[in-house]
């Protein structure tokens, strides 16, 4: 990450962020209309959601197929000295999570069931966590459950309904940034996240849209074109797309060592000598944000 970067940001919007976390704290986010600045995580099933995730947050959470968030995730990730994990109840009340003694995964499925049940339906009750730690960027990010079409196994009939539902909720708050999230083998006219962003960001200012499982594209030219957005059929977003590599659900790999096979992964990639590094990989992503 480029030095003179960090240090403007620390300097003059670290001290905003710490002020909107003591509001936070007081207000709720929708008391009297007031919202706060949110990074909504929207995507299908399967899409590479909760990888991304984890890249942002350097937390270990559920994946793998078919609806595995089914309740809201917020994860408030806080630069800090030391790593520390806390669960934030409806008090904003802070209990320490261990991590010598608490598998973070296992709590936050553990937690889910609580919330949501043994069935595959979703509900709008939140998780929140407060992660601290010296590695993160200063962030609320929000992981929801994946656009889900047809119901499968008990899943409710009205699966659909529930999840855009859901995702609607978040999304139409002014104070919030949408990731719409689809792999790079898809087509992106067939994903619907964009369809629930733009009605309620029509002009597309505060969407991004994040390509994830870059190394599946088809073809290196269409994910460029997409990146480049300078030809008529890529779809248009002020703020632009970012691709990533994260690592896989059955990937048996450290973030960190996920990071630097990322990194090595664009260096000797076609993209990087057309697009640049701004539009490549995690730490491009959360400079964006």
């Amino acid at each position: 990450m480029d030095s003179s970067f960090t240090s403007a940001y620390d300097e003059k919007v670290r001290p905003l962020m710490d002020k909107i976390d003591q509001i936070r704290t007081l207000l709720s986010t929708s008391y009297d209309g007031i919202t706060f600045p949110t990074v909504v995580v929207v995507g299908d099933q399967s899409s590479g959601k909760s990888t991304l995730l984890e890249a942002l947050s350097l937390v270990e959470l559920p994946k793998g197929s078919g609806i595995v968030t089914r309740c809201p995730l917020v994860l408030r990730l806080h630069k800090s000295l030391r790593r520390q994990v806390f669960r934030i109840h409806d008090s904003e009340k802070k209990v320490l999570l261990d991590e010598g003694q608490v598998n973070i995964l296992n709590y936050i499925e553990e937690e889910t069931k609580k919330l949501a049940g043994n069935n595959k339906n979703v509900v709008e009750t939140m998780i929140e966590l407060l992660v601290e730690d010296p590695k993160v960027r200063d962030l609320t990010v929000v992981d929801l459950p994946g656009i889900a079409r047809n119901p499968i196994h008990n899943q409710p009939k009205n699966i659909h309904e529930q999840t855009t539902k859901l995702i609607n909720k978040f999304i139409r708050q002014e104070g919030s940034v949408i990731l719409c999230v689809f792999p790079a083998n898809v087509d992106i006219a067939t994903v619907e996240s964009f369809t629930l962003a733009r009605e309620v960001d029509p002009t597309g200012v505060r969407t991004i849209g994040v390509i994830t499982k870059s190394d599946l594209a088809m073809n290196h030219e269409t994910l460029i074109d997409q990146l480049l957005m300078e030809k008529q059929n890529a779809l248009q977003l002020l703020l632009g797309f970012v691709a990533v590599r994260n690592r896989s659900t059955n990937e048996n790999m450290s973030l960190e060592a996920a990071r630097i096979r990322e990194k090595e992964f664009f260096s000797d990639h076609p993209a990087a000598s057309v697009v640049g590094w701004h539009c490549l990989g995690i730490e491009a992503l959360i400079n964006r944000l």
